[in-house]
């Protein structure tokens, strides 16, 4: 309730609900409860952090430890630093204070760079896991006094004299809650102190009886420092790996490790970096701060100058994360560039897994094209052929821009002794266009209808008037599908037919699609659009005159057999393309092939 004493105008207090201010943290802010060890290790390492700036000829060894014991039967997990603990006047400041922090300046507010947190209010997290939290703390100005602070969630808490510590700092003493016991083991702690800390630079030591164990341990052993880095890559992400990226920021906003896979891995994967800030775990998520074409690398990154979001798990966009992300892509293609030039059998055998990735980087990058192209592979009419194949062969170039199309004209392009490239998969036509880069003299060309009628050679008639009809035959059933024949030789003999359409003619075909699937008030709009079309399309079958069947048809004088006839060949060229099929054209077929059944029997 108000003051109903106080004078109108004079503000109130805000009263903070801490039970809501908790919901917040499990169910909005922290992505899980286990975040409470990082909370922790960031607390600790700031606080060793804040006693070396404010004594710096402090020399007493300084460590990070948690001590996993019982009480009354229930465990408990005490976590203790050698920082500069709390007098009793900064208790009530910092612990007591929702959104205050020790590590601001209280003059001017700021946070001071060397430490990792910023928002005073990771000690709440403890919540997450306990229902009560102790803090035993002596701090390096008062020495003889140790106190303790008790704070529930209700938002209550106690401060009383405590045993005195054996030296200052800081201990933080937790009973699991109802569901949270798993997270007080020695195996999970153990695994949350590496997942968060492993980079840390103070000791972080397990303490269970007798048995003390570090946590954090250096670099793995290995005979060089390339061993060592593989080691450690294999480590943390539990794969092994080609070779690695160092990377070292210029301007110094971060340095690590760029690990190059070795199995292929899908664009579309979820990718699990490790990406530290000030040496503590922020996120495992790299789409802010890598390239879009990194999928093949796993990162190990440490950051000391950008900023994170509240709940510390990602990065804010700003010009620093921008300029760190330009920075990360280039380490990289520098390093892919200097394995051209040194490495040569490492750098195809990257191309060879990660072939979707390196052209991506090619298609932008001159000289990471030169390095790479010569590796890629290409399917060719002429087979399974390497860049370098097709930058030796005296030939201009020739590609279709659909795969179906080069399934239809590749047999007939070997025929002719001319080059096609299949460019219907990602990046091909564009790493085909640039083949100039290499050798300005090559001609690259995509193949398109006027140049496949070229391709085709003049047919030799024994009966010119019966191919005539079968041509008019044709061309008068072929009227309604915007579509025209022509009579024309070419291999193999055993191909009876060959669709060609432009981009125009293309569209027109979906278009005309869409409309026997759209409401009617949308097909007049549709039929505007493809009046638009309709003069500059262009579709064609060509009739095979070496093939036997087409011979075959000449010697039929029946019309209405002809007739179906060649609409089951028109039918059959537009699926051999893999041209999308109207709904008439699919009843056309299934028609066809019954009259044909008829006449059989």
């Amino acid at each position: 309730m108000p003051d109903e004493k106080k004078n109108a105008g004079e503000p109130y207090l805000f009263q903070v609900n801490l039970g809501g201010m908790i919901d917040i943290l499990s169910n909005h802010l922290y992505s899980s409860p286990d975040v409470f060890v990082r909370e922790l290790l960031q607390n600790a390492v700031d606080a060793i952090a804040a006693k070396r700036l404010k004594y710096p000829g402090d020399r007493s060894e300084n460590a990070v430890t948690l001590t996993l014991t019982e009480q009354d039967g229930r465990p408990l997990l005490i976590f203790a630093d050698t920082g500069t603990g709390l007098t009793e006047a900064e208790i009530h400041r910092f612990l007591a204070v929702i959104g205050q922090s020790s590590k601001h300046d209280l003059t001017n507010g700021s946070v001071q760079s060397d430490y990792i947190g910023r928002f005073g209010i990771g000690l709440l997290s403890c919540f997450l896991v306990s229902d009560e939290i102790t803090v035993q703390t002596c701090s390096v100005q008062s020495p003889e006094q140790s106190l303790e602070w008790v704070g529930k969630p209700d938002g209550t808490y106690t401060i009383r004299p405590c045993e005195p510590l054996p030296q200052p700092g800081t201990r933080i003493l937790l009973m699991p809650k109802k569901d949270a016991e798993s997270y007080f083991t020695a195996e999970r702690l153990t695994e949350l102190v590496q997942y968060y800390g492993l980079p840390l630079p103070e000791p972080i030591r397990l303490v269970q009886g007798e048995t003390v164990t570090r946590l954090n341990p250096p670099f793995p052993e290995g005979d060089t420092q390339t061993e060592q880095v593989m080691r450690l890559g294999e480590a943390l992400f539990h794969t092994g790996f080609l070779s690695f990226i160092p990377l070292d920021s210029p301007s110094g906003l971060f340095s690590g490790v760029a690990y190059i896979l070795a199995s292929e891995t899908a664009p579309t994967a979820k990718h699990s970096h490790r990406i530290y800030l000030k040496n503590m775990l922020l996120t495992e998520d790299g789409t802010k701060l890598l390239p879009k074409w990194a999928f093949f690398l796993r990162c190990f990154i440490n950051t000391n100058g950008l900023q994170p979001t509240a709940s510390r798990e990602d990065f804010y966009e700003n010009e620093a994360l921008l300029r760190a992300r330009q920075e990360i892509s280039d380490c990289i293609t520098r390093h892919l560039k200097r394995l051209a030039l040194h490495n040569d059998t490492l750098l195809q055998r990257i191309v060879r897994i990660h072939r979707l990735a390196v052209q991506s980087v090619a298609v932008e990058d001159d000289d990471l094209y030169r390095a790479f192209f010569p590796y890629l592979t290409f399917e060719t009419s002429f087979g399974t052929l390497t860049g370098s194949h097709l930058l030796e062969m005296e030939m201009p170039v020739m590609y279709t821009a659909y795969l179906d199309e080069f399934r239809q004209l590749s047999a007939i392009s070997r025929a002719k002794n001319t080059l096609l490239v299949n460019a219907g998969y990602t990046y091909v036509a564009q790493l085909l266009t640039r083949m100039t880069l290499l050798k300005p003299e090559i001609s690259v060309r995509q193949l398109k209808m006027e140049r496949v009628d070229a391709m085709l050679e003049n047919p030799k008639l024994d009966d010119t008037a019966a191919a005539l009809v079968v041509l008019a035959e044709c061309n008068e059933l072929l009227r309604p599908y915007d579509c025209s024949a022509a009579l024309k030789r070419f291999e193999p003999a055993s191909l009876p037919v060959l669709y060609t359409v432009n981009e125009e003619a293309l569209l027109l075909r979906d278009i005309r699609r869409s409309m026997e699937k759209t409401a009617e008030m949308f097909r007049g709009m549709l039929n505007s659009f493809a009046e638009e079309y309709r003069e500059d399309a262009a579709a064609k079958l060509y009739l095979n005159t070496d093939n036997a069947l087409i011979q075959r048809l000449m010697q039929v004088h029946d019309s209405e057999k002809l007739h179906c006839c060649l609409e089951i060949l028109y039918i059959q060229a537009l699926l051999t393309g893999g041209y999308p099929m109207r709904n008439h054209e699919m009843q056309l077929l299934n028609t066809d092939l019954l009259r044909l059944l008829n006449w059989s029997l």
